[in-house]
C-alpha cells in the first residue's frame, strides 16, 4: 500500500492558519499513531489577503473525517484585492480491507486453511495482520494445488514467496503459478533427502520472515523440516507446523504435545530455546460435525483427537536467561515474594 497523507489547516484564535496537522499512514502502521504538528513560518495575511472561511475549514474537516485524501496544492496568495487561484485534487482511496483479510483470501482461493476448515486463518490473522506489509520472504512446504500460495501472494504484497514440493504442479495449477512468477518461486525437490541442504538450494541463514510446514504431515518429516529450515528463519520470524496428526506415522500429537521426550534432541533444542506454543484451532469451529464427516475418522474423531493442531515458534532475538527461574510454590502469590516499589521506572 503506498504512503498516504492527509493534511488539515488549523487556524489560531484570530482565524489565521498557523499550523498543519500531518497524518501519516505507512504499511502496517496505524495512521493515528503517526501524528505530527508542523508550524508554518509565513506571517498572517494582511487586510485584503486570503482568509480561510468557515466553510473551507468545515470542508477540510469533513473530508478528513470521511477518509478522503486531500492534496491542497498551488495555493497562490497575491496582493491586496487580488483573486486567489488554487488547485484542489480529491482522490478517493480504494475500499478499506477487512481486518480479517486473510480469512477472505482463503475463502476466495478455497484453501483448507479457511475459517470453516482447519481454521488456521484465526491464528494467521492474529500474528500476521500487523506485519504483512513488512514481510519480504515467506516459505511454504507443500504446494499441492497452489491455493494457499495464491492467497499469500495477495496477503503479503511485498514478499518473495517460495513453495517447496517434490511433485511438480500441473495444468491449471502450473498456469496460475506462472502468472504469479513475479514473486512466486517454486522449488521441485525433496528436501527430506539427507544429502540436500538449504545452502545447496541458495537459501542463506536468517533470510526468511515466515516458514510454514504444510508438507506430508508425518511427525518424522515435521522434525526434519524444522531442523533443516529453522536456521533460515530471521530472529523474530515465525516457524509454523500445520496439521499435527493423530494416526500412524503422522501421530505428531503424541510427540510434540503428549511426550516431547520422544522427539529428537535437535528438535527439542529448538522448541525449548525459542518461544513455542501449541495451538488448537478447532476451538470455536462453527460446523464441527460437518468437518468431522468430511475429513473422516482417520484424521479427526472428536474435539480432542484431530489434526487441526499447530506448533508455532517465534525465533528469539535474545537467548533465554540462564539458569531457569521458576516462581510457583516459591515466591509467586506470596507476600514475601512481592517486590517493593521504590518509585523508580525500572
Amino acid at each position: 500500500m503506498p504512503h498516504a497523507a492527509a493534511g488539515l489547516l488549523r487556524p489560531t484564535a484570530d482565524g489565521h492558519p498557523t499550523s498543519f496537522i500531518y497524518l501519516s499512514s505507512r504499511s502496517g502502521v496505524d495512521r493515528r499513531s503517526r501524528t505530527r504538528t508542523m508550524t508554518l513560518n509565513s506571517p498572517p495575511p494582511e487586510r485584503g489577503q486570503l482568509k480561510i472561511t468557515n466553510s473551507i475549514k468545515l470542508l477540510f474537516a469533513l473530508a478528513c473525517t470521511a477518509g478522503v485524501l486531500i492534496n491542497y496544492n498551488n495555493a497562490i496568495m497575491e496582493g491586496a484585492g487580488a483573486s486567489t487561484k488554487s488547485t484542489n485534487k480529491l482522490e478517493i482511496p480504494p475500499p478499506k480491507e477487512s481486518h480479517n483479510y486473510i480469512e477472505e483470501l482463503m475463502y476466495k482461493y478455497k484453501s483448507d486453511k479457511s475459517r470453516d476448515d482447519h481454521s488456521y486463518v484465526k491464528l494467521y490473522n492474529m500474528i500476521f495482520a500487523n506485519i504483512r506489509h513488512s514481510v519480504t520472504n515467506i516459505t511454504e512446504i507443500g504446494i499441492s494445488h497452489g491455493q494457499s500460495i495464491q492467497a499469500w501472494f495477495r496477503y503479503f504484497p511485498h514478499a518473495e514467496i517460495h513453495g517447496f514440493d517434490k511433485y511438480p504442479p500441473k495444468g491449471v495449477v502450473q498456469n496460475n503459478l506462472d502468472l504469479l512468477k513475479e514473486r512466486v518461486h517454486t522449488h521441485i525437490v525433496d528436501i527430506l533427502q539427507q544429502n540436500i541442504t538449504m545452502a545447496d538450494l541458495g537459501f542463506i541463514p536468517e533470510s526468511m520472515d515466515i516458514i510454514i510446514d504444510d508438507g506430508p504431515h508425518s511427525a518424522s518429516s515435521q522434525e526434519t523440516f524444522l531442523q533443516k529450515l529453522f536456521p533460515c528463519l530471521k530472529p523474530g520470524g515465525y516457524y509454523i507446523i500445520e496439521d499435527i496428526g493423530i494416526t500412524g506415522r503422522g501421530n505428531g500429537v503424541s510427540k510434540f504435545h503428549d511426550d516431547p521426550s520422544k522427539l529428537q534432541q535437535a528438535t527439542r533444542d529448538i522448541l525449548e530455546g525459542h518461544d513455542t506454543i501449541w495451538v488448537d484451532t478447532a476451538i470455536g469451529h462453527r460446523a464441527w460435525e460437518e468437518w468431522l464427516r468430511r475429513v473422516g475418522s482417520k484424521w479427526a474423531r472428536d474435539t480432542t483427537h484431530h489434526n487441526s493442531y499447530m506448533v508455532v515458534i517465534q525465533k528469539r532475538t535474545d537467548p533465554l536467561r540462564e539458569p531457569y527461574q521458576m516462581h510457583y510454590n516459591d515466591a509467586a502469590m506470596r507476600v514475601e515474594g512481592v517486590v517493593v516499589e521504590d518509585g523508580s521506572d525500572t
